[in-house]
């Protein structure tokens, strides 16, 4: 069996309840003395009284008896001097030695009598005292009389007995529902400050560390909470900038003697292994030029401005053109729309661009149409009509540094990029599903201007 997640509202609503049980209880134990010490009026008789009117009940053959297991029996064992006379009709019911003043009390009632209280009933003192009560009871209506019960013997489940027996048990549960209808009502709204920190979580993005949850309007008891999580993301911050420049600062490095490299490889004689130091003097060269992409283009800070995508999109595919004719391909451009506004930077998104192109032209099988799409609801799809992408590598591809089989000359950061970039707008970049060949596509958030035609 799964045990539910723990709800800050779930307890919030507890303890208000049980907080209100607590107070309820203790008022109950507060009146248990007062009731006892109370000489006017004490509640020995009622109980007595109270027993016996729950307990009475009639026969199929017409008699009244008490019933057995009941109140009355367990109240007689505790009191061993209780007494009572109940009386529905003309039959009658005793129990325990009844003072002969009862008898002679109950005779003289006048009929419009509902309650009657009367003191040395055969004894000096509590033991004295007595009760007389008209009641409706399962047997009917009743006349009864009660007493013999000493206030000093009296335990609190007796008094419990005493309250709910004179009607005061709607005082406990109304308390209780007060109690649990407050604690529905005032669980959302102690759980409502929680709304602007969680909104602030939300807003804070991987590759801009630069924002922290606000500390003005949170609770004092969170407080500590929301501080913990500022120093977190001031920690990941600093070591996220560390690795940049870090990575910087390699990138930059290894251009120097790469280039030297290059060199020496470039005067080399023609055949032998200068092929193979060509293409990977080439990997590691495209290699620190993306790293250095990657950084640039961190996206922390970066302009932003409304840019058309149709416009960006067709100079990207002009760019590359020459390339792909080079190289056995056709080009082609299509628009929905004359002007799709997009608010990006346009470096990165031409990057990116640029980055799909070069991705088609590579693996697009040298041969037929790479096709560069604008749709009116911002999405670019580059295709090719190449041996396309395995399902069970779509996802795989985006990971840095990772190459498939037939990416012999890549170096696994070109698709990367693109999707760092894209997710730095708020868009996704991501492989569809074609008829034939390959198809990147980038999905832009809407600017929600309205400036599209």
């Amino acid at each position: 069996m799964r045990l539910p997640r723990p709800s800050l509202a779930r307890r919030i609503t507890f303890g208000f309840f049980l907080g209100n049980a607590v107070a309820m209880l203790l008022v109950l134990l507060t009146l248990y003395p007062v009731a006892l010490a109370d000489e006017d009026e004490p509640i020995g008789p009622d109980l007595a009284v109270l027993a016996a009117a729950n307990d009475l009940v009639r026969t199929a053959s017409g008699r009244i008896e008490v019933r057995r297991h009941g109140l009355t029996s367990s109240l007689a064992a505790r009191h061993p001097g209780m007494w009572f006379r109940a009386k529905a009709g003309n039959i009658q019911i005793t129990h325990g030695s009844i003072p002969v003043a009862v008898h002679q009390a109950l005779a003289r009632l006048p009929a419009g009598v509902r309650e009657a209280r009367f003191r040395n009933f055969g004894s000096v003192g509590p033991a004295g005292e007595a009760m007389i009560l008209r009641v409706d009871t399962a047997a009917g209506p009743a006349v009864i009389a009660g007493g013999g019960i000493v206030s000093a013997s009296i335990t609190i489940p007796d008094f419990l007995l005493y309250m709910g027996g004179n009607q005061f048990w709607w005082i406990p549960l109304l308390t209780a529902l007060l109690a649990l209808g407050g604690a529905l009502l005032v669980a959302p709204i102690l759980l409502r400050g929680l709304r602007p920190t969680v909104s602030a979580a939300a807003d804070i993005h991987p590759q801009d560390l630069e924002n922290r949850l606000p500390e003005r309007g949170v609770v004092k008891e969170l407080l500590p909470l929301v501080r913990a999580f500022n120093n977190a993301l001031e920690r990941l911050a600093v070591a996220a900038e560390q690795r940049k420049q870090f990575i910087a600062d390699v990138a930059h490095e290894l251009r120097t003697p790469l280039a030297v490299l290059n060199m020496h490889v470039e005067g080399m004689p023609a055949g032998g292994v200068k092929p193979h130091l060509q293409r990977t003097v080439f990997r590691l060269s495209h290699m620190v030029g993306q790293m250095l992409d990657a950084e640039r283009l961190a996206l922390r800070g970066r302009r932003r401005e409304a840019v058309d995508l149709v416009e960006l999109a067709r100079a990207s595919t002009a760019d590359v053109a020459p390339l792909a004719l080079t190289h056995g391909y056709e080009m082609a451009f299509s628009s929905d729309r004359d002007k799709v506004v997009i608010d990006a930077d346009p470096n990165a998104v031409s990057r990116a661009l640029a980055n799909l192109l070069g991705n088609a032209v590579a693996h697009g099988g040298g041969s037929g149409t790479i096709e560069v799409k604008v749709t009116a609801d911002h999405k670019v799809d580059v295709s090719d009509q190449g041996p396309g992408v395995p399902v069970e590598a779509r996802e795989r591809i985006f990971e840095p540094f990772h190459r498939e089989r037939w990416d012999r000359d890549g170096c696994g950061l070109g698709l990367h990029l693109v999707r760092e970039i894209m997710r730095a707008h708020g868009g996704e970049a991501t492989v569809v599903s074609s008829v034939q060949g390959a198809k990147f596509r980038l999905d832009f958030p809407s600017t929600g201007k309205g400036q599209e035609q």
